[in-house]
This record gives C-alpha cells, sequence and structure tokens, in this order.
C-alpha cells in the first residue's frame, strides 16, 4: 500500500486565506499538542503576511509565536516560507541578511523552509537553500504554477530539476491561484515526477479559489506512483474558499484510493473541532466550497487579493470598475512578459492596472517596482516584453541580466551600527525588516495586560471555558491522562 503524507497549512496559509492572518498565537497553543501528535511531516507556521500580522495588528512578537509553538510541537518540523533574495518582505536584501534571518529562525526553533521566488528564478533562492541545508533545515523549493504562453511542461520541469541540482529535500508545486485543473494536474504531475525521480520529495499545494482544489488532489492520487509523495491540507474550518483542501476530506479520498497515512482521523477531529470553537467565539468565517469558475482564470488574481483589490476601489468610489480593472490585469501581464500571480508581482501588477483604468491611459503613471522588474532587478523576466511598452515604461534605460542580489553589497554591518542600540539578535530582525513608527506601535501594544491566561493543550482549554460558563454546574471530562471535574458546590479539582 502506498503511503501520503501530509503537511498541515492550518496556522499559515490556511487561516491567512481566511481570517486575514489574524490568528493569535494565544488562540493557537491549545491546539499544538494535538497538532504535534496528529502525524503531519511538517507544520507550516510562519511566513511574511503572518510577522507582520503579529507586529502590526495582533501586538506580538513573533519570535514568542515561534518559539512558544516550537516547545509545544518538539516532534514535528515547523515550517517558515521565505521568499529568498526578498526573505519575507518585499524589498530584496543581501545575502548577509537573508543568511543572519535563517539563523535566527533556526535558532528560535523552526526546522523547515518552503522558498520561493515570484518569476521562478531559482538565482533568488538558490543561497537561502544552500544557507538552510547547512544549518540542517528541511527544505522544500517551490515551482509556482501559471497559465501563459511561456510557461510550458518545459519550464516547469526545468525549474523542477534546478531544484533537485541546488539540494532540496522537496519540490512543491505550488498551486497558489488555485488555478492547475484535474484535466492539467494529469499531464503536468507525471512530467515532474519523472525530472524529480526518487531524488526529492515531491508535493502538491492547490487552492479551491476557483472551485479546483480538491478535485486536483484526486486527481493526482489516481496517478500513483507517477503522482506525488505529499499533500498540504487545512482543519475543515480554514479550508476551501480561498484556502485548501481540508484534512478530512483528504483522508476520506486517501481510503478509497488504497493510500495509507500517519495522519490520525481522531486528531483531525479534534483540530477540526476545536477550530470551530475559535470561529464562534470571534465571529470569524469558516470555509464553503466555491463552485467552478472557469472565466475568472482568465486573470488568475488569487481570491484574497481580488477582495482587497474590490475594497480599494470601493474606497475611491470605483467598484463598479472591478470587471475592467480584471481585464487590464491580463492584458498588463502580457505586455511585461507573464509575470507570476504571485506576491509581490500580484499586487505591482494589480496597482499598474488600476492607474491604467482610473486614468484612461495606459502606462501613463508607472509604479517604480514595474520599471524595476522591467530592467531584471526582481531576476529574470519569464517572456518578452512589447517593445512599445518597454519604452513607456523605461525609456532606453538598459537593465540587467545577473541575478539581482549579485548587485548588492553586504548590510549587516551597517544595519548593526544604524539600528543599534538593539538588546537581541530578534531586535535588530524587527528594527531591519519594520520602521520605528510600527515597532513603537507594537511595544505598546504588546504591555497590555492580556485578560486570559493562554492554555497549551486542548484539554486545559475546555476546561478553562467550562470554568467560565456559570450555568454549567457539574461536569466531568476524561481523555488520556487528562482528568478534569468541576461541581460549583464543592471545590474544583484539575489535574493531568
Amino acid at each position: 500500500m502506498r503511503e501520503m503524507k501530509i503537511m498541515d497549512i492550518t496556522l499559515r496559509d490556511g487561516q491567512q486565506c481566511l481570517w486575514a492572518t489574524r490568528m493569535s498565537t494565544e488562540e493557537m497553543t491549545p491546539i499544538a499538542r494535538t497538532m504535534d501528535d496528529a502525524g503531519f511531516s511538517v507544520i507550516d507556521l510562519n511566513g511574511g503576511a503572518a510577522i507582520d500580522a503579529s507586529v502590526m495588528y495582533l501586538g506580538e512578537d513573533p519570535f514568542e509565536r515561534i518559539r512558544m509553538m516550537s516547545r509545544l510541537m518538539p516532534k514535528t518540523p515547523l515550517n517558515f516560507n521565505t521568499r529568498g533574495q526578498s526573505i519575507f518582505r518585499w524589498a530584496q536584501y543581501a545575502d548577509d541578511v537573508a543568511e543572519f534571518t535563517l539563523r535566527l529562525l533556526r535558532r528560535n526553533g523552526i526546522r523547515s523552509i518552503m522558498a520561493f521566488d515570484a518569476l521562478n528564478d531559482l538565482r533568488n533562492i538558490a543561497f537561502s537553500i544552500k544557507t538552510a541545508k547547512a544549518l540542517d533545515m528541511f527544505v522544500i523549493g517551490a515551482v509556482s504554477y501559471t497559465i501563459s504562453p511561456v510557461h510550458t511542461d518545459d519550464h516547469f520541469i526545468e525549474k523542477a530539476k534546478g531544484l533537485v541540482a541546488l539540494g532540496v529535500d522537496a519540490v512543491e508545486i505550488k498551486d497558489q491561484g488555485g488555478i492547475l485543473t484535474p484535466e492539467r494536474a494529469r499531464q503536468l504531475i507525471p512530467a515532474i515526477r519523472r525530472a524529480v525521480g526518487n531524488k526529492a520529495q515531491l508535493q502538491l499545494h492547490s487552492h479551491c479559489t476557483f472551485g479546483h482544489g480538491i478535485d486536483t488532489y484526486l486527481e493526482a492520487m489516481k496517478l500513483g506512483d507517477d503522482g506525488v509523495d505529499l499533500l498540504h491540507g487545512s482543519s475543515r474550518q480554514l479550508a476551501y474558499g480561498y484556502s485548501l483542501p481540508p484534512h478530512d476530506a483528504i483522508l476520506d479520498a486517501l481510503a478509497e484510493h488504497g493510500y495509507s497515512t500517519p495522519v490520525s482521523r481522531e486528531a483531525i477531529d479534534e483540530m477540526d473541532a476545536y477550530i470551530s470553537i475559535v470561529a464562534r467565539q470571534t465571529g470569524r468565517p469558516t470555509g464553503k466550497v466555491i463552485p467552478i469558475q472557469p472565466g475568472a482564470i482568465a486573470h488568475q488574481v488569487p481570491g484574497g487579493m481580488l477582495s482587497n483589490l474590490k475594497q480599494q476601489l470601493d474606497d475611491q468610489g470605483q467598484g463598479h470598475r472591478l470587471p475592467e480593472v480584471l481585464d487590464e490585469i491580463t492584458r498588463v501581464r502580457a505586455d511585461i512578459g507573464y509575470p507570476i500571480i504571485v506576491s509581490p508581482m500580484a499586487q505591482y501588477l494589480a496597482t499598474q492596472a488600476v492607474m491604467n483604468v482610473l486614468t484612461g491611459r495606459r502606462y501613463q503613471i508607472v509604479p517604480r517596482e514595474i520599471k524595476q522588474y522591467v530592467l531584471g532587478y526582481y531576476g529574470a523576466v519569464p517572456g518578452p516584453i512589447d517593445p512599445k511598452v518597454r519604452e513607456l515604461i523605461a525609456g532606453d534605460e538598459e537593465g540587467i541580466t545577473v541575478a539581482p542580489g549579485q548587485l548588492l553589497e553586504p548590510m549587516m554591518d551597517r544595519y548593526r551600527r544604524e539600528l543599534a542600540p538593539f538588546g537581541s539578535d530578534e531586535e535588530l530582525a524587527l528594527k531591519i525588516f519594520y520602521s520605528p513608527q510600527d515597532l513603537e506601535k507594537n511595544r505598546v501594544a504588546r504591555l497590555e495586560v492580556r485578560h486570559r491566561s493562554p492554555t497549551t493543550d486542548a484539554a486545559s482549554f475546555l476546561a478553562q471555558q467550562l470554568l467560565g460558563r456559570e450555568k454549567i454546574e457539574i461536569c466531568e471530562v476524561t481523555r488520556k491522562s487528562f482528568h478534569f471535574s468541576m461541581n460549583r458546590h464543592a471545590d474544583t479539582q484539575l489535574a493531568s
């Protein structure tokens, strides 16, 4: 019986897609030990959006989240998503900053990284992969999937082979836009499987944004030895919608297709029950199945970005022009060589499209980032750029052909000098990546008194909830080594 492994994305991508990355560390800790015992190969914990949310919205120390979750989940590697040369922000940083950050993450408890580049330019992630391997981290190299005339099977195969040559432990087919259909998966996955062979694990990460997701996973299961070794999934409450397929549906399908898996159904059920409680208590939405939307694939805009784009247009009284902007995104993408609709290029494309539509004159205003992209400062442009558009964007300015990182001088000595004083490497890292204003707001928010003490397992969380409900007078819960009994007419006892 063939085994299928599973990587959990609930705490990062799942909540990023459906809860705008607002799930706090306090809300994560009660289910951490259950997740550690669940049998996942890796748990995806953190990335740029999660750190942004911790610093700018949640009043948290992002490194404390990593340390706490690492202590609660010692058996399962915790993963961090990095954009290589951009690390987890949007600007480009020198190699010494990437090395400093990876060492810091490793020291705080990260044991796995997923490295990807918005242009599939492997030069931008080669140094991060090499450094992570030297730090004994599990390294996942992603090939971002997209649809365009230049993104052929040969393109994806070449990138997969390149990742294997760089020494990654796993190659991830990253369908961040949810546009990989079952029919396309039937053709592409075996081709990449042959390219990777047994030199690296092959993973599939596919969103449900346009109604595929689980059907694409089912097709991957049918491929057997020509398919993948690991699937990415989420707790049901943070699955579907703009997120990924749910664990319970994956487990059901694996059983039907004759696969075994080390993942525990009991643990999945406990995760689902817990996330349901958090959703109800906070009034947050849970994932809903989205019907297949074939027409939407033309613009390839991910769902989370689509909602933000609509809000921005509404704020300007231009919400009715969203269809025009989506059409213009498709045109701009073709004009400038078919960049992949993934951060940060997705945001740059949308900005250019909005400017083109609202001004009525295409490329009259050009964001600096689009010009930098056209000139090669984000990496190799995937396809040919329309000559007339290139002239409008960059005139006769000459671009670069070397890897962008080669032009960046070391930065860490300057940062240590200019950003002093700092009490720790963690504090220095935050000073590098965030403004003094953002860090001051974060410092003040972290000084606020928390009303509840965080619980560190699901059973203790249940006990805390029961104690807070005055209408419940007598209750007894026994689970494995945990025993809780409550009688409001006698002494309350808690033992584990």
